[in-house]
């Protein structure tokens, strides 16, 4: 059996339901690199300031994967919010340019000829760029003038876990790509990581990509089939189950704009400003700042579950659907458990208390930017 994979089944639990549980506390002082499909404040960005302004987090780096948009288009988005908040000095490495089994770009519309429209496309729906200083139309709020590092993001990942044993926490909120390359190339990373977070999946209800899968699993299956299948020491998943019930609506915005100005609440009102002058009633999905937001904060998650987490890559209508398996309700010789082996025990976000999160969100957006030069 490969390395990364357990060598015998999991014993049978006679439990009725899953337990509760919660996340490892924030230590003094954690070091983060934050994996993301970054847009511009979207919420892998969101995600990002919310760990740059917390003053128990370092944040390594920031490395890049496809999936919101393409790896070119992500690259921008992080260089520049990081010029634009002074927090230059945390680099940017680029990772894959596509998914483990390539772009789908090309047949996508036989795939939805075939299994149905596709609600969520991100970087399926846009050309592919040369260079993140050559994008299909110039950013909002302009190209970088910093740049990307030379090294690879699977090789930093790799390097930075063994520099720092047991003491970093990956964000895997776009995409698992990079992470999945990382093991394979290096496996004896695994037990050298402090607990992985993932924005990802759709475990007890339909997907929003398409109506199996969630987008960030469904745009690179293998990947996160194999991030999810590495033993590492602690996974936490914030699933569409959750992050799909929470809205960021205008009393947010309202919330953060009336604070004093800083680089962030400046951003907020460039970018999101516009959208609700058009439409008081505007809203929309936070997903990963809720991975961070459990982080920095353990007691906001008031439903964390154990399941056995895997993923579907059989490639049909079903391709990157995430399966959610309890644990066994009765001991059998016959059937020990009812989920596949290799699969891991993670925890799995169910619920959240929405005041104290906003609070959180709100005073790490209008807080001066931690480490910013001027």
């Amino acid at each position: 059996m490969h390395r990364l994979l357990p060598a015998v089944l999991f014993p049978a639990l006679a439990l009725a339901v899953a337990l509760l549980v919660t996340p490892t506390p924030v230590a003094a002082q954690e070091r983060v690199i934050v994996d993301a499909d970054m847009g511009v404040l979207n919420d892998d960005a969101v995600a990002l300031f919310m760990l740059v302004n917390s003053p128990t987090v370092e944040v390594l780096g920031v490395t890049i994967v496809p999936g919101n948009s393409w790896a070119e288009h992500c690259t921008a988005s992080a260089l520049r919010q990081l010029e634009l908040i002074g927090r230059t000095d945390i680099p940017v490495f680029m990772g894959v340019r596509e998914p483990l089994m390539g772009s789908r770009q090309p047949w996508l519309e036989a795939e939805e000829r075939l299994w149905g429209r596709t609600e969520v496309l991100g970087a399926y729906g846009r050309p592919r760029a040369t260079s993140y200083l050559a994008l299909d139309r110039e950013p909002v709020i302009g190209y970088p003038t910093t740049t990307p590092a030379a090294e690879n993001a699977v090789d930093f990942i790799v390097r930075s876990v063994k520099a720092y044993p047991n003491e970093i926490t990956l964000f895997v909120i776009g995409p698992a790509t990079n992470v999945a390359l990382a093991v394979r190339k290096n496996p004896e990373i695994v037990p050298l990581v402090k607990r992985v977070y993932y924005m990802g999946g759709s475990v007890d209800v339909p997907g929003n990509s398409t109506p199996a899968a969630e987008f960030n699993w469904w745009f690179d299956p293998e990947a996160a089939r194999i991030a999810l299948r590495t033993p590492f020491r602690e996974q936490i998943i914030v699933p569409t189950d959750v992050a799909e019930r929470m809205f960021y609506t205008k009393a947010e915005y309202d919330r953060i704009v009336s604070a004093p100005e800083t680089p962030i609440t400046r951003l907020f009102q460039q970018i999101h400003g516009p959208r609700f002058e058009r439409d008081p009633r505007s809203r929309s999905f936070i997903w990963d700042a809720l991975a961070t937001g459990i982080f920095l904060q353990p007691s906001l998650a008031t439903q964390l579950v154990d399941r056995y987490i895997d993923v579907d890559v059989t490639y049909g209508p079903n391709y990157g659907r995430s399966i959610g398996y309890h644990e066994s309700r009765r001991r059998s010789f016959a059937t020990p458990n009812d989920f596949p082996a290799g699969t891991q025990k993670v925890k799995v976000l169910m619920a959240v208390d929405q005041p104290k999160f906003w609070d959180l969100y709100i005073d790490l957006m209008t807080r001066p930017v931690r480490g910013a030069r001027q």
